[in-house]
């Protein structure tokens, strides 16, 4: 299984950036998880529309979903001119109901996130489970031939979460709130150490902070999550491929 971080960036994007994207290659299949602010010309430059097995949405806020009306016009395309044989299998939560109501469309089959739901998409074991945001949210694990990657979504802290990513080889967990930052009220979201403690918990092997504050002191912070997790955390890097 292989990982490419599209987009990290929480709220709005750095110059260049992108907000949530996370692009997940499985061997059989492609998943998409959020499709953030700036995602669709990263994804453009991995793969197409027409090999995306799904596009998972971890909750509708627009710093996770922005680029879905665009994903879906590219969608679209491929249907009419024969590239794609069939609609996006998008996965979402219900609410807001406003919000998921732009999603439906010809070009998408939308299957609405219930707590605890399992499927298996691109030969892979997906499950969700709610997190603490100000809007239903789901972290989301990935389970392929033994390995695993879990997203923790927007959350704050929560045991949930920690159940979620045991033994993770790789957990993405979010940490927006930094000392000094104007970037987030703090409602609905984890700073770099509570990320680690949750990492440290949860005896993942790789933690990546994301959903950063482009105004964050991102070595404080990587720092602070590391002493929490004991050991090194990762800062995301989009030039690299993440192999699980």
């Amino acid at each position: 299984m292989e990982v490419k971080i599209l987009g990290y960036w929480g709220g709005y994007p750095s110059a260049g950036g992108a907000t949530a994207g996370y692009l997940v290659d499985t061997g059989e299949g492609q998943i998409l998880l959020d499709c953030g602010s700036g995602v669709m010309s990263k994804l453009v430059l991995h793969t197409h529309v027409e090999k995306l097995d799904a596009v998972i949405l971890s909750h509708l806020h627009h710093d996770h979903t922005a680029d879905m009306g665009i994903l879906q016009y590219a969608v679209t395309g491929a249907i009419r001119t024969g590239r794609m044989n069939k609609t996006l299998p998008l996965y979402a939560p219900a609410e807001p109901a406003n919000m998921l109501d732009m999603l439906y469309g010809d070009h998408s089959t939308i299957t609405v996130i219930e707590p605890n739901l399992t499927v298996l998409i691109a030969g892979a074991q997906v499950e969700f489970v709610p997190v603490l945001h100000t809007i239903p949210c789901y972290a989301i694990r990935i389970t392929y031939k033994g390995k695993v990657l879990v997203y923790s979504g927007d959350t704050s802290y929560c045991e949930s979460l920690v159940d979620l990513a045991k033994d993770a080889d790789i957990f993405l967990c979010e940490a927006t709130i930094c000392e000094g930052s104007m970037h987030t009220t703090g409602i609905g979201h984890m700073n770099a150490s509570q990320a680690g403690s949750i990492a440290s918990k949860a005896n993942v092997k790789k933690l990546i902070l994301v959903h950063l504050p482009g105004d964050g002191d991102l070595e404080f912070m990587q720092r602070s999550a590391s002493i929490a997790f004991g050991g090194p955390v990762e800062l995301p890097n989009t030039a690299q491929m993440y192999t699980l």
